[in-house]
């Protein structure tokens, strides 16, 4: 049976997720979500929140959130890659976290704000969850299951700033290129990353010609192949040699967090 809720004097009927395509239509989708934070919610909690749900294509560069901006919709990732980032001054956008389908973007709700202080980018098309403002803050505040995913997730995503913060001090392009690529493995499930060398420059706050000549060099050393808009992970274990430890202390922080042992995570190399 379809439910009806009043929120902020607003009245809509709750159902299953709808799919908006392309065109800007919707349709009826009552799959299970894809996206891992969502997965391990209790049933009764999960279906309360896809039921106010829309299923939503992400395009490449399409933004889900813009920095000073009130926010209308917070989103959780099922495919594809998005980028949070910030910028000083006139400097370039530098990323502070890397998303996919084990993500949710929208963390200022959860922390009772409204504005977001930062901008999130599409980087691989996909797919999302996207879920309106007032009807997500209502959910935190009427199920504490919920409220207990988020806020564990802020944890998680509070403690991956941070080492990038020391990644991008410390580390070496190469070995920050190859973290890149590892946490975007991780995020998408896929050794397939279609992006391209614009977007992850943009997104290490480097110049597009360095990371050019980066994956020229990953490639004659087999690690990766490359075409146009798009990058396959050839050799994995190769590229975490290369890689520093950073993208193992941001998938452990990620999953103990989550899933396991708040707060438990491995010192960077």
């Amino acid at each position: 049976m379809l439910k009806t809720d009043t929120i902020h004097d607003r009245t809509w009927t709750a159902g299953p997720p709808r799919t908006i395509n392309a065109n800007g239509l919707l349709c009826s989708d009552p799959q299970e979500t894809c996206n891992a934070l969502l997965s391990r919610l209790p049933h009764r909690s999960r279906q309360n929140l896809l039921e106010r749900c829309d299923k939503v294509d992400l395009a490449a560069r399409m933004r889900l959130q813009d920095r000073g901006v009130p926010i209308q919709y917070a989103y959780f990732i099922e495919s594809g890659a998005a980028s949070v980032s910030t910028r000083a001054g006139d400097c370039l956008q530098v990323e502070i976290q890397t998303l996919g389908k084990k993500d949710f973007v929208g963390i200022p709700l959860v922390l009772g704000m409204r504005i977001s202080p930062h901008a999130c980018t599409v980087q691989v098309p996909g797919t999302a969850l996207r879920i309106r403002t007032e009807a997500l803050i209502h959910l935190i505040t009427t199920d504490r299951d919920i409220e207990k995913m988020l806020l564990r997730y802020v944890q998680a995503t509070l403690i991956q700033s941070s080492q990038l913060v020391a990644c991008n001090s410390r580390h070496s392009l190469n070995q920050r290129v190859a973290r890149w690529l590892l946490v975007a493995r991780d995020r998408t499930d896929s050794a397939e990353i279609g992006i391209t060398h614009r977007l992850i420059a943009q997104a290490l706050g480097v110049r597009r010609a360095s990371i050019t000549d980066t994956f020229a060099e990953m490639e004659v050393a087999g690690l990766i192949r490359r075409s146009r808009k798009h990058i396959a992970i050839t050799n994995e274990a190769c590229l975490a040699e290369l890689s520093c430890n950073c993208h193992r202390v941001i998938q452990a922080a990620h999953e103990n967090s989550l899933f396991g042992n708040p707060g438990l995570h491995t010192e960077p190399e």
